[in-house]
């Protein structure tokens, strides 16, 4: 199935790992999501959670996880943001115009970015950020657009999914929309910094120390983790206790298609891959 030894685990969190009562804001663990990172711990593989939400920064993520009984090391949850704040800040980025809540404007300041308010008289931004936002309005598709035809700022966006799992269904991708509405207004075409883009998993294998072919990747979106980790070359496993079935999985092309899909995590150690 996969010609490499599995020295690494990603998870997707959402639809994967564990489901968010978008009303509380808090997380329940999935079927074996427990006995899955437990199982990588025993077994010495470092474990990355990989989310493509930019609801919380990486640090919030980490007690809410455990408060679900998900135990990860600190540093080992990754989000599109701070995949941009390293992206971003390598680029040689200062001033980044963003668009999203304090789950994308955080790591962007805590990697000495100037976060800049989208509103007219923002003046001249070396880029522009779009991340999920509950509060967005014309106002600030107004500036992003002004940034782009005055200053030719490139756009940014943590994800362009049209949507996640969460506890009472489907979530709209806020950042996806509004990249949408500035192609369609500005033809500017926001660069993916989330999966299925393969930066973060560039960060992965500096943050464990494996090449992305050692990994193997969960995820709860064919068009997404296993996408991105087909692209990698990492062992792609779907899991149909988010919102795509196993004949979802099933449909994608063959170059992207789960090379397992699984209907839970639980027993997530029985495969032959695993040891």
């Amino acid at each position: 199935m996969h010609p490499h030894r599995i020295r690494a685990a990603v998870f997707d969190i959402d639809g994967t790992l564990a489901m968010m009562d978008k009303r509380k804001g808090t997380y329940t663990a999935l079927p074996g999501a427990v006995e899955a990172l437990a199982a990588c711990r025993a077994s010495g593989k470092p474990v990355v959670a990989y989310t493509n939400g930019t609801f919380f920064p990486p640090a919030r993520y980490h007690p809410l996880l455990v408060d679900a009984g998900l135990t990860l090391d600190p540093g080992h949850i990754l989000t599109p943001s701070a995949v941009a704040a390293h992206t971003l800040k390598s680029a040689g980025y200062r001033r980044v115009m963003v668009v999203g809540a304090e789950g994308t404007r955080v790591p962007l300041r805590e990697a000495g970015l100037e976060v800049v308010e989208p509103v007219a008289g923002a003046g001249p931004v070396d880029a522009i950020m779009l991340g999920w936002s509950k509060d967005f309005g014309a106002r600030d598709l107004e500036a992003v657009c002004n940034a782009v035809w005055d200053h030719a700022a490139p756009v940014y966006a943590a994800s362009v999914a049209p949507f996640f799992a969460t506890s009472e269904g489907r979530m709209i991708g806020v950042s996806g929309a509004v990249a949408a509405m500035v192609e369609h207004t500005t033809g500017a075409r926001a660069t993916v910094l989330g999966k299925p883009a393969l930066y973060g998993m560039e960060m992965i294998a500096e943050l464990t120390g494996m090449e992305p072919q050692e990994m193997v990747v969960v995820g709860d979106d064919p068009k997404l983790e296993i996408r991105m980790a087909r692209a990698a070359g990492a062992l792609a496993v779907g899991v149909t206790t988010g919102l795509v079935d196993r004949a979802g999985f099933e449909a994608a092309p063959e170059a992207h298609r789960a090379q397992l899909v699984v209907d839970s995590l639980e027993d997530f150690d029985r495969y032959p891959w695993f040891g």
